[in-house]
């Protein structure tokens, strides 16, 4: 029992620390640090997504194979709808329900700390789910999941919060096309989130380019960081945030689901029949 016990524990360090660690170096960057309590809760609101998913996913599928919409073998609705839309959109209600209305979110650069710690979040869980998942087969299978996610998957999620956070920057903090930049503070991290989906699902690409993939974004979010932390240094206490519109937020989620659906359908119904 003992050993089993300590093998639990040891997949769990091995699940959680390659999040924390990419998070921790995250939020070290902030020269004004968010308060460790409320970014704490952020981490646990991202890892509680998954408890909404267990709901929303089955709803989702009763009814589309009700509509005959196909997702069985469907690369594109497992990749873009089922795992990137419901996933990014939780996500992404975290940081504008709970994050933006806090007093402390009062800087560009906490849309990006509060956006990854969402993302972490739910990170740590889902990476922890697949490693003790990967356990049962044997405890060697669990490590090399637990590898392999540390340079895959836990660094996809950090991407789409950084991203979801830079768009939010524009939204919150600018003055102009705010309903735009809202709209791809979620639209964006669905397409990389997909992206990363498909390359994996799909035997006409190698895994490589998941990495190649990764290591693009990993550049760019690099020189986002770079950027708001200049501003930050020079800048601090110098901004007043907006508050999106329900209607804009609501607005942002349709639109983001209509274009997914809609491109579903193109590519089952009329590119492969």
């Amino acid at each position: 029992m003992f050993g089993s016990e300590q093998n639990t524990i040891i997949l769990s360090l091995y699940a959680i620390l390659p999040a924390i660690i990419i998070f921790f170096y995250i939020y070290k960057r902030d020269y004004f640090p968010e308060p460790p309590r409320i970014v704490f809760i952020t981490l646990l609101l991202g890892a509680g997504i998954s408890f909404p998913l267990m709901i929303l996913i089955p709803f989702f599928e009763g009814y589309l194979e009700t509509t005959n919409f196909g997702i069985e073998s469907n690369h594109f609705y497992m990749s873009f709808i089922r795992a990137a839309f419901l996933e990014e959109t939780l996500k992404f209600l975290i940081v504008i329900y709970y994050c933006l209305y806090l007093q402390e979110f009062n800087e560009p650069m906490d849309a990006l700390v509060y956006s990854v710690a969402a993302s972490i979040g739910f990170a740590v869980y889902e990476n922890w789910e697949y490693v003790i998942s990967g356990s049962k087969v044997s405890l060697t299978f669990a490590k090399d999941i637990a590898l392999i996610r540390a340079f895959s998957a836990v660094p996809l999620h950090a991407l789409t919060g950084v991203f979801m956070g830079f768009f939010l920057i524009e939204a919150i903090f600018d003055k102009i096309n705010k309903k735009l930049f809202l709209f791809l503070a979620l639209f964006f991290p669905i397409c990389l989130h997909g992206l990363y989906n498909l390359i994996l699902s799909s035997n006409n690409f190698s895994t490589y380019w998941i990495y190649i993939l990764l290591i693009i974004f990993i550049i760019r979010a690099y020189f986002v960081f770079k950027k708001e932390r200049n501003l930050q240094k020079f800048q601090n206490n110098r901004f007043s945030k907006t508050i999106p519109k329900h209607s804009d937020i609501i607005f942002s989620i349709l639109v983001s689901g209509f274009i997914l659906f809609s491109f579903n359908y193109f590519v089952n119904f009329v590119l492969y029949r």
